[in-house]
């Protein structure tokens, strides 16, 4: 992560933190205890440690933050802000809002927890799960050259062992992604609906 100062594992806690007897300082730990967790589970998930955190921040101070404020409080640089929030914005979980007092730009995170996740999965789905699908249909078109008419049974049996793993992993993304449209139309809604339904079931 692009840091200013010296790379380290702390959490970002803020000054009024490390007072006990500060107000809000159980809050303020709270808070920087998140935000590490948060920046810990996305980078597990491929996703850039800083932006998860500039992520979480936004979400749990539930205001409107602007760029200085996100350098300030998560010790990164201004370039690593701004790239961040723009990717944020573009993947419709942080909305840009131009402050015309100050003439400068804030950023609010979606507070919706649904609506939230629901976003998230589209976008891992528009840019992983549909490209695999392509992935899947090249490799069924090249297994086809190998069939019955190769001449040759031992490779003809296992063009056709291939053809029927593809085909089933074809069927189970098309499955997956006609649920996933299904649900994700309603946004958080749609969501919150399939996991009630699953809770009704485990009941």
């Amino acid at each position: 992560m692009n840091r200013t100062g010296p790379a380290t594992d702390a959490s970002p806690i803020p000054a009024a933190a490390a007072r006990t007897d500060a107000p809000g300082a159980a809050l303020d730990r709270a808070h920087a205890r998140f935000i590490e967790l948060w920046g810990r589970m996305a980078a597990s998930w491929g996703v850039p440690r800083s932006m998860a955190e500039v992520h979480a921040l936004l979400f749990v101070d539930g205001g409107m933050l602007n760029t200085d404020q996100l350098m300030a409080r998560l010790g990164i640089s201004r370039g690593n802000a701004s790239m961040t929030t723009r990717t944020l914005v573009e993947w419709g979980i942080v909305t840009r809002v131009h402050n015309r007092e100050d003439r400068r730009d804030y950023f609010r995170a979606e507070q919706d927890v649904w609506t939230l996740f629901a976003t998230v999965i589209r976008v891992r789905k528009r840019r992983e799960i549909d490209p695999l699908m392509g992935l899947v249909e090249e490799c069924r078109a090249l297994a086809s050259g190998a069939g019955p008419g190769c001449g040759c049974a031992e490779t003809a049996a296992r063009a056709a062992d291939l053809e029927r793993k593809l085909r089933d992993i074809a069927s189970f993304i098309r499955t997956f992604d006609v649920l996933a449209e299904h649900y994700l139309t309603s946004g958080g809604d749609g969501i919150a609906g399939a996991f009630g339904a699953l809770g009704e079931r485990s009941a």
